[in-house]
């Protein structure tokens, strides 16, 4: 394509945007369920796989839903599996953001959370003690 001929559609782009943050809210409070759970925080709290599973629920709501946002902003004429990839990457680092904006700012933590910090911080205080 000609550069002289490259234009956003800032109103589909707006919607998209929109799409993204709500989504990613979305995710992040069903994925929620799994990872506040008891079992879950005491054997992969360590491991970052959470971010793994983010990313493939994120890429398979845009496969089912064909929502590429990277077609979006440059008016392709198909989708692409690389669109939805990054789609689903947005998403699932929005959803990233959204967990520290609960937990860190707001103070919302399941009690499993808030018990796994307890003993943390206990076990920290008896080896530095």
């Amino acid at each position: 394509m000609a550069p002289d001929l490259f234009a956003i559609n800032w109103d589909t782009l707006a919607e998209a945007l929109m799409v993204v943050v709500v989504l990613s809210f979305v995710i992040e409070r069903a994925l929620s369920l799994v990872f506040e759970h008891r079992k879950f925080i005491e054997r992969f709290d360590e491991a970052n796989v959470k971010e793994l599973i983010a990313l493939g629920v994120s890429l398979g709501v845009v496969m089912k839903w064909q929502f590429d946002l990277i077609s979006i902003i440059f008016i392709g004429d198909k989708n692409t599996f690389i669109g939805y990839l990054i789609t689903a990457g947005v998403i699932a680092g929005g959803s990233k953001g959204a967990v520290k904006l609960f937990h860190d700012v707001l103070g919302m933590k399941s009690s499993a959370r808030l018990d796994k910090e307890q003993r943390d911080q206990r076990a920290a205080e008896l080896t530095d003690g």
